[in-house]
C-alpha cells in the first residue's frame, strides 16, 4: 500500500505567506505603474487651450431713405439699413470715423441702382460686393492706416487688408 504523506502544517504556512506576498508585490507594482503613469501625464500633458472663435464686431448704420425713379418713371422709396463687419477694433475705429463719408458713399451707391435690381436675390447680393468695395475705398482713402515703425515696410503693390469684411442688410424696404 502506498503511503500519503502530508506537508507538515510549517510548509503550508510557508507556501500561504509567500503567496501572499507575491500577490501583495504585485499590487505594488501595479499602484506604482499607475502613479509613474499618472506623473507623466501632468508633467508632459501639453495645455491646449481651444479659443473661442473671434467674435465678429458690427457697426451699424441707420436706416435711411433714398427715393428712386423705376423703369415707368414712377417714384419709388427704398429703406436701407446695413450692418457693417469689420475685421478687429482698430478698424471699427477707423470705420466709425470716417461713417459720414460711407454713408454718403452707400447713399450714391444705392442712388445708382435700379429698383429691379433691389427686389431681386441677385440684384442684392450685387449690391452688397459693391457696398463693400465702396465701404472700403471709402475708409481707406478718409482714413488712411497709420505708419506704425513697429511693422515692416508692405511689399509695393501690396494693399493694407480691407477693415470691411461684410455687409449685412438690417432693413431693405421698397414701396
Amino acid at each position: 500500500m502506498a503511503t500519503i504523506t502530508r506537508d507538515p502544517p510549517a510548509a503550508r504556512r510557508r507556501t500561504r505567506k509567500s503567496g501572499r506576498w507575491i500577490v501583495m508585490l504585485a499590487g505594488l507594482v501595479v499602484v506604482a505603474a499607475g502613479a509613474a503613469g499618472g506623473w507623466y501625464y501632468w508633467q508632459h500633458r501639453k495645455t491646449t487651450v481651444v479659443e473661442a472663435p473671434p467674435q465678429p464686431i458690427y457697426v451699424v448704420i441707420k436706416p435711411f431713405v433714398v427715393t428712386m425713379l423705376d423703369d415707368n418713371q414712377t417714384t419709388r422709396f427704398v429703406q436701407v439699413g446695413v450692418d457693417l463687419e469689420v475685421t478687429d477694433k482698430a478698424a471699427k475705429e477707423r470705420v466709425e470715423q470716417a461713417l459720414p463719408a460711407i454713408q454718403d458713399a452707400i447713399r450714391l451707391q444705392v442712388l445708382q441702382s435700379k429698383v429691379a435690381e433691389v427686389t431681386s436675390p441677385q440684384g442684392v447680393e450685387q449690391l452688397r460686393k459693391l457696398l463693400i468695395a465702396q465701404a472700403n475705398n471709402t475708409v481707406n482713402s478718409v482714413m488712411p492706416l497709420p505708419a506704425d515703425p513697429h511693422t515692416p515696410p508692405a511689399k509695393p503693390g501690396q494693399a493694407p487688408p480691407p477693415p470691411v469684411h461684410n455687409v449685412f442688410f438690417t432693413e431693405l424696404v421698397v414701396e
